[in-house]
């Protein structure tokens, strides 16, 4: 396809499914504060948050626009800055906030998961290990840190994920020279651009020394081992949580006392959370190891690269959806109006 229409396809994609982003994410909002049960206590405030962070996300990413692209040993986040009034130096700043808020979601999500099982142990020690003397308004004592201004610390890890992600971006993958020269080329033939069009953040895997011999970049492979870091630190959360809640619920849907209005709705959080937490697996984790692997291993995509500029751009649109519709209260509130919507057309 022609450079020129390639990107500017693009450019308008992330105007659309960020719109669409900003809007499923009010709608959730609107549903989470009218139409949520009386169960999900704090959990509310944490799908809020989410929510309030991928409207943040989105509209940074209609202002960057970025495009993702594959150019041998170097993958880049590029952002067009030629016909923008916005200062280079800033455009880069912003499209390192974009890229450090992939940590974000990744702390987000493995805190969800810690604060539903929290939930979930604590019903099933009310009934199972706690004595007729204690308070049937028992739980888990960890769930204290879920509590008011306890939730600053969660706030705190999760900017502090996406600031360390963004920063190590900003200082070992940020736009210079040799990378220039490098791309300039294929960036050219390939998307109509020159270096100097736009800002970029880029792991260059390999150097050349003196006799043209590749040698590894190691600030690039430093660089990725912490991203790797902070993906496999949270995703260890996520998946010791995720499993921990599963067996809880599996003994919980047992234990008669519990009323099947009270199983159903925690099933449906956890199933929706695991849903939502699979979403940026497969819209933005692994199509971004596809590229860093081919990158490597010195294999160039080309304008198939570019293919995760439109997955990474749906992650947003997609991820409330799951809340949206496994969780009953809101999936009859949205249904419903839809049905209202039709008829009184």
């Amino acid at each position: 396809m022609d450079g020129w229409k390639w990107r500017t396809s693009q450019h308008y994609f992330h105007f659309v499914s960020s719109s669409l982003s900003i809007i499923l994410n009010l709608l959730l909002i609107c549903l989470v504060k009218s139409r949520s049960p009386r169960t999900m206590g704090t959990y509310k405030y944490l799908l809020i948050g989410v929510s309030v962070f991928e409207i943040f996300y989105s509209s940074i990413e209609i202002i960057v626009s970025p495009i993702v692209h594959s150019f041998h040993t170097v993958v880049v986040v590029m952002t067009i800055v030629k016909d923008t009034w916005i200062p280079k130096s800033v455009m880069l700043i912003l499209t390192a906030t974009y890229c450090g808020s992939f940590g974000c979601f990744l702390a987000f999500f493995g805190i969800l998961f810690i604060y539903r099982y929290y939930v979930i142990s604590g019903l099933v020690i009310r009934i199972t290990l706690v004595s007729h003397l204690l308070s049937n308004s028992f739980r888990n004592p960890n769930i204290k840190y879920f509590d008011s201004w306890n939730m600053i610390f969660w706030i705190i890890i999760t900017l502090l994920c996406g600031s360390i992600w963004g920063a190590i971006g900003f200082f070992t993958f940020s736009q210079n020279s040799e990378i220039d020269e490098f791309i300039r080329q294929d960036l050219y033939t390939e998307l109509n651009l020159f270096p100097e069009d736009i800002t970029y953040l880029a792991p260059h895997f390999y150097l050349k020394d003196k006799n043209g011999e590749k040698m590894l970049n190691w600030k690039s492979i430093a660089g990725m081992n912490g991203v790797s870091l902070i993906v496999g630190v949270t995703c260890f959360f996520i998946i010791r949580y995720g499993l921990k809640t599963y067996k809880c619920i599996k003994h919980f849907s047992t234990i008669q006392k519990f009323s099947d209005r009270s199983k159903m709705i925690q099933k449906q959080l956890f199933y929706a959370l695991v849903i939502q937490s699979s979403i940026p697996f497969l819209f933005l984790q692994l199509p971004l190891t596809i590229l860093f692997i081919c990158g490597v291993l010195d294999i160039h995509l080309g304008q198939l690269g570019g293919i995760d500029t439109f997955s990474i751009s749906l992650f947003p649109v997609f991820d409330p959806l799951p809340t949206i519709f496994v969780i009953r209260a809101y999936r009859v509130a949205v249904l419903g109006k839809i049905h209202w919507l039709l008829y009184s057309m």
